[in-house]
Parts: structure tokens; sequence; C-alpha cells
């Protein structure tokens, strides 16, 4: 079985080798057939350059870039189209999504389910971070309907046929699991280990969470509408043409 393992990145400069190398440290106790992609969101610092610099290293790395930053949704997107595995795991990029728990994410996607998602009992992250996140999960769970408790941990691993052709427009990534169980796939949730940042300084702020509540409010009628991502990949490196 084929793994591949898809990371939106933007402005990580200072983290993308050490998720790397820790993640492939992980995935080579698992298997042996594996890809490792970094999906490079219009990064404006060193994040890109840092990617290739060790991609002439390491075989197990591919690079997308993207012409300019379209969003997690599109760089989502875009690993989902070019990913060859049989199963794909998704993580942040800012080492916070700790790759120890990928075993047990690979040993709960047995027959009975399609996508096991990561749940964060135990958060590290700032007060605005974590009580932000529980408004949009209780809320999704009384919009949508959603029986999970950590709708935005990006730890998950599915089954290729499950995201094969799932379409994200803006925003719709904080969604993916209400969007499949929607079409019928099967989902388990598993708790998992969070850890802080390796290095930087989080993004996040009020404005992403007004975005956030307005993409929530927007989605139940959206979601039914089928649109390709609108995103432009500049430049990818490893991938077999």
């Amino acid at each position: 079985m084929m793994v591949s393992a898809i990371i939106p990145v933007h402005n990580e400069e200072d983290n993308v080798i050490p998720v790397y190398r820790e993640l492939k440290e992980i995935l080579q106790k698992v298997t042996t057939d594996f890809e490792i992609i970094f999906v490079d969101d219009g990064s404006k610092d060193a994040t890109l350059d840092k990617l290739l610099s060790l991609k002439s290293k390491e075989e197990k790395l591919h690079i997308i870039q993207f012409k300019k930053n379209y969003g997690k949704s599109a760089a989502l997107s875009a690993g989902f189209d070019n990913a060859e595995g049989d199963s794909i795991i998704t993580l942040d990029g800012d080492g916070q999504d700790d790759p120890n728990n990928i075993p047990n994410l690979i040993s709960a996607l047995t027959e009975e389910y399609d996508f096991v998602c990561g749940w964060r009992v135990k958060r590290n992250d700032t007060f605005l971070k974590k009580t932000s996140s529980k408004i949009y999960n209780f809320l999704n769970r009384v919009i949508n309907r959603s029986k999970i408790h950590d709708n935005n941990c990006m730890l998950r691993i599915y089954r290729k046929e499950t995201v094969s052709d799932l379409k994200l427009t803006k925003g719709a990534h904080r969604y993916i699991p209400t969007i499949l169980t929607s079409k019928g796939f099967r989902i388990a949730e598993i708790e998992v280990n969070h850890r802080p940042r390796l290095t930087g300084k989080s993004s996040y702020g009020f404005k992403r969470l007004f975005v956030g509540l307005f993409h929530l409010f927007r989605f139940r009628s959206f979601n039914r509408i089928k649109q390709k991502p609108i995103y432009v990949i500049e430049k990818k490196y490893g991938f077999e043409e």
C-alpha cells in the first residue's frame, strides 16, 4: 500500500525541513512505499528555497508551487489531485501535528471506515484559537449536523477514492469531514497529540475568526454547488510526467 502525505505550507521557512525529516522517519517505520508532497501556497519567505535545497537529496519529496496564495482549500485540492498513494495523510506544516500519531491513524483505517480524523483533546494553542475552535465545532454540529469533535484538525488519513473527486471551494477545507459524510463515506475519529509550533508565530487573529464564521454560515447552501477550486500551479518538482 502506497501512502501519500500532503502538507500545505505558507511562509514556514523554519519549519519545512524539520517537519519533512520527522515525517519521513515515521513513514519509513510503517511502509517503504510513500511520497511526501509539500504544496507551497505562494510563500513570500524562503519556504520554497528550503524545500528545493532538500529536494536535490530526497527522492521521496515532491513539491507543488502555486503562482500566488490561493488558500488551504486550493492547496489541499492540488495535493489530492497529484497524490499517487492508496491512502492519503494530511497535516499542517507548522510542526503542531505530531507525526507519531500516524501509525495509529493507519491502524484505525480499517475496512469499516473510509477516513479517520484526529481529535486534539489537549490543544497547544492560544486562548483565541482554542475558544474560536470550540465555537466553530459547536455551530458546525448544530448547523451541519456534524458529529465530529474537532472539525479543523488537519491530521487525517483518507482512502484515495474518498477524496479523488473532492472539489473544495474557498474555505471549504474547514468542512471536509461534513462534506464526505454527506456523500455517504464512513468516518472514525481518534485522539491525537498536539504540540506547540516548532518555530515562528501563528497568523491567526480576529480577522480569520470572522472569515471562518462567514464560511460556516454560507456552507450549508454552497456545499451543494459543484465548483472546481481556482488555483494556478507555477511549477511541480519530483512528479513523474
